[in-house]
């Protein structure tokens, strides 16, 4: 929204014409030929909210290397995503003029899932691995 209102739409409209507002980014697949197991450094594990009895309960997978990925670890790419349907209070928040992070913080509020979240699911899903996420979602706080 902030883009639009910086190109000059009028906040009335952006709220009247937008529906939803989708952020994408997007991240290595681990290759499913040769990823493995992987322990969270104390890092990662900070950096993603992790607790230890967390990780316990899901497999976290890191590169491996075959002739498949080409000894890479990855193969293909797939997205991560940050959405914010834009419904009557959101709609009311833009017209009031309300700043960026105070849209945001409410949109959490409401549950909107940011990119790091979108991407930790996707970790604990074995499909792409911590250090990949935390490296696209380095400016995502939440």
């Amino acid at each position: 929204m902030a883009r639009l209102a910086d190109i000059g739409v009028k906040k009335f409209l952006i709220a009247s014409a937008v529906r939803a507002i989708i952020a994408q980014r997007l991240v290595r697949k681990l290759c499913p030929v040769c990823k493995e197991p992987a322990i969270l450094d104390e890092r990662e594990m900070r950096m993603l909210n992790f607790d230890p009895v967390q990780e316990m309960n899901h497999t976290i997978y890191g590169p491996g290397g075959c002739e498949q990925c080409r000894n890479k670890g990855y193969k293909g790419r797939m997205g991560i995503f940050e959405i914010l349907e834009v419904d009557d209070e959101v709609r009311h928040m833009i017209n009031k003029n309300l700043t960026s992070p105070q849209l945001r913080k409410r949109a959490r509020e409401l549950g909107m899932r940011t990119l790091r979240e979108d991407g930790i699911r996707k970790v604990q899903a074995g499909m792409t691995s911590a250090s990949e996420v935390i490296s696209v979602t380095m400016s995502d706080k939440d």
